[in-house]
This record gives structure tokens, C-alpha cells and sequence, in this order.
């Protein structure tokens, strides 16, 4: 293992944006390294993942989950090694997910870390066998209940959940429509993917390419989005359809939710269900999941896609870049390379 490291590099929010962050809403903090004691360990953060949810906490107002303070270092789900300390299961050179956030070093318990094993690459750790994996399959397993014949749609479809949702709705039989942004993505979600078809929402009349695209109505919405995309979706929903809210990122980031339209009137004449997932929800649920997304990748029926950006100081541009909808599926940010 290299020598102790002696400082640790860590962004924290010092200003909030109004609409997405730059650079000059972090700034890189320097504080000294601390032996681990206990049963504490000193994890090596290797890459983090990023995720809309990071924005809507950098801003103050309310919502799902409490916004960062000021000072305060940027959470998220990182893949990590074991530089020092030894505890439960842990010892040096294990590799480790947890979340620990943007920076260099973390002091962590075992109880915050799960072992990561050879089987797959690493990065599956952060997409498929993480947050984005796990929480499509979550939301499909216990509310969406895919039937074959019927028809999925997928907002967001070449985003780093929408990916999986799209997956696991072909592998159920479903008819799938996804909806991305731009050709390239469009392209991703069908050839790579597997769904029948995707409508680039940026294109004019989506309403109208998408009841073409769904003669029989939309029997289940697999959502990340809201706003104006899932309201055009709305209006082509089955009789008693069901529709899966698993993020409204059009809404969430911003501070004026009562801006946000919600095309109730078709919702009632459709009489849909609606279902409103969030992940931090049903942790009793995380372990089955994963085991089966395992399976999956073990037999090549999942693939993942992500988007590596190499550098620490990239952080916060890879964000902003991510938020505009520049990269396509997971965004992870490497910080260094595990030592062998």
C-alpha cells in the first residue's frame, strides 16, 4: 500500500446556484488526515457517482430530502479501497462502495460500506449493482408490474435509471417506447437497449408521434422527468394505466414547483394509478435487488451505460454538464486508481 496520506482534498458548497451549479458554487477544502481508530477505516475514494439529486439539495427549499448547508461536503455514492484500519470484514486493499462524497479520503465504519468482488467491473458497482440499477428494478418489481403485450414508456430513456427501466421492461415482454433527448441517445435506447422505438422529445409534435407510437394507449410510465414530457404522455394513457413517479427533475431542481404542470384531467379520465417511488423507501428491498441485477449481469441480459470523466477538479463541471444533458446513463468521476 503507498505511504498515509497527509492531507485530503474535499469539495464543499460555499454559494448556492439559482438555476445549474458552476464552478463558483464548491470550493475545494484542505484539511488534514487522521489515522483511523477503532473500528474505523481510511477509504481512498477511487470514483464517485453523480446524480440529479446533488443539485436539487444544493438549493434551499424544501423537498424530499434536506439541502446541503453551506460548508458542507457534497454527498454521494463512491467506489473506494481500504488504505488503512482494519474492522468487521475490512482490511487494507478492499475495494468498498459507500457514500462518502467528493473528496480524496473518508473515515468510515464497516457498517457504511458494503466489499465490492472481482466479478464485475468496477464501475457496475456505481450503475447497475448501485442506485440507478437498483432502484429501476425496485420500482418495477413492487408497483409496475410489467405485463407482456402491454405497453412501457420510459422518459429519460438514455439517462442512467431510465437505462434499466427500458431493460427490464423488454426482458418482461413489454412493447417499449422510449423518449430522450436528441438522435444519438434515440439511437442508444433502441440499438443498444432494445426498445421498439424512441421519440426525441426535442423534436415538434411529440404528442402526435407518440400516439402513433402507442395505438394501444400507454399501459405503464416509467418517469424521471415530469413536466411538460410526462403530461404529453398523460394524454395517451391507457384505461387504468399505471404510472411509476420515480423523479420529477424537470420540478425538482427548481424553486418554483407550482410552475410545474400536472395534466391531472387525463390522469382521473384514464382512471390511472399513480405511484410514487423513492429508493430511500424500501431499504428491506436493496439486497434482493441487487442479487437479482447480479444474475442479470452474470448472464449479459443488463448492460450498463455510464460515462467515465477523469479528474477531481472536473467535479463540479461534470455536474453542470450532466444536469444539461450532455452525457448519456450514469455519470461517474474518476479520482484515482486502486492500488494493486
Amino acid at each position: 500500500m503507498p505511504e498515509f496520506p497527509r492531507t485530503n482534498r474535499r469539495f464543499v458548497l460555499c454559494s448556492r446556484p439559482i438555476g445549474l451549479p458552476d464552478d463558483d458554487s464548491f470550493e475545494i477544502e484542505t484539511i488534514e488526515v487522521a489515522p483511523p481508530s477503532g473500528e474505523e477505516l481510511l477509504i481512498r475514494v477511487l470514483i464517485v457517482a453523480l446524480s440529479p439529486w446533488q443539485n436539487q439539495r444544493l438549493k434551499d427549499f424544501k423537498n424530499y430530502t434536506n439541502p446541503f448547508r453551506i460548508g458542507e461536503l457534497i454527498d454521494c455514492d463512491v467506489l473506494g479501497q481500504v488504505i488503512a484500519g482494519t474492522a468487521g470484514n475490512f482490511a487494507p486493499g478492499i475495494l468498498v462502495t459507500g457514500r462518502l462524497g467528493w473528496q480524496e479520503f473518508a473515515i468510515a465504519r464497516p457498517e457504511q460500506l458494503t466489499a465490492v468482488t472481482g466479478e464485475f467491473a468496477d464501475t457496475l458497482w456505481l450503475t447497475a449493482l448501485s442506485s440507478p440499477g437498483l432502484t429501476a428494478y425496485c420500482a418495477m418489481d413492487l408497483f409496475g408490474r410489467p405485463m407482456p403485450g402491454q405497453t412501457l414508456v420510459v422518459t429519460s430513456a438514455a439517462g442512467a435509471v431510465g437505462g434499466y427501466a427500458v431493460q427490464l421492461g423488454k426482458m418482461a415482454g413489454m412493447r417499449v417506447v422510449g423518449i430522450a433527448g436528441g438522435r444519438e441517445k434515440c439511437a442508444l435506447v433502441t440499438e443498444r437497449l432494445g426498445a421498439h422505438i424512441c421519440l426525441d422529445h426535442r423534436q415538434p409534435v411529440l404528442s402526435e408521434r407518440l400516439g402513433e407510437a402507442c395505438p394501444e394507449g400507454v399501459h405503464l410510465l416509467f418517469d424521471t422527468v415530469g413536466g411538460r414530457t410526462a403530461d404529453t404522455v398523460f394524454e395517451h394513457l391507457a384505461k387504468h394505466a399505471t404510472v411509476l413517479i420515480i423523479g420529477r427533475t424537470a420540478a425538482n431542481n427548481s424553486d418554483r414547483p407550482d410552475l410545474d404542470p400536472v395534466n391531472m384531467r387525463q390522469l382521473w379520465a384514464r382512471e390511472a394509478s399513480i405511484h410514487c417511488f423513492s429508493r430511500y423507501s424500501y431499504p428491506e428491498r436493496w439486497a434482493f435487488a441487487r442479487e437479482r441485477m447480479m444474475q442479470l449481469c452474470r448472464d449479459g441480459a443488463i448492460h450498463a451505460v455510464e460515462q467515465l470523466v477523469e479528474g477531481f477538479e472536473r467535479t463540479p463541471s461534470a455536474l453542470r454538464d450532466m444536469l444539461a444533458g450532455k452525457y448519456m446513463g450514469k455519470v461517474l468521476v474518476r479520482y484515482a486508481h486502486a492500488d494493486k
